[in-house]
């Protein structure tokens, strides 16, 4: 996967890089692991909402014998934040977001991108920034 030009995935309108504005890596159980932030949007409050998310999820899993959660998406103020199990870990992305309406439509293969983007770009790439 190139780091200079990402493909536009059409299910979800992601063209480039510059439409992520943040992303944080969960472990299995939904605890935090890793932020990565943008200089477009430097504030991770966001990441709280995933985690009282995956917690929630993770309660009532167990108590009520739900199945695990497979993506999710949250609509803020700032953009959309979408939420994805990975193999052993759970990614949650902020996407900018252009139009008051706009939706991601999450896939599996919308999936399988962002699960590799997060191993193989978003380490590397200059518009992220470890917190």
């Amino acid at each position: 996967m190139s780091t200079s030009n990402l493909q536009p995935l059409k299910s979800v309108s992601l063209p480039d890089v510059d439409h992520i504005l943040g992303l944080a890596v969960f472990d299995s159980m939904g605890l935090p692991c890793d932020y990565f932030i943008t200089s477009q949007h430097e504030d991770i409050e966001w990441v709280q909402l995933v985690l009282q998310s995956l917690g929630l999820q993770q309660l009532l899993a167990s108590k009520m014998e739900l199945p695990e959660l497979n993506h999710a998406v949250i609509r803020t103020k700032v953009g959309n934040i979408g939420i994805i199990r990975c193999k052993h870990s759970y990614i949650a992305v902020l996407l900018k977001r252009v139009l008051p309406q706009e939706y991601p439509q999450i896939d599996s293969a919308w999936v399988d991108w962002l699960c590799k983007f997060e191993a193989k770009v978003v380490r590397h790439h200059p518009n992220f920034r470890a917190v």
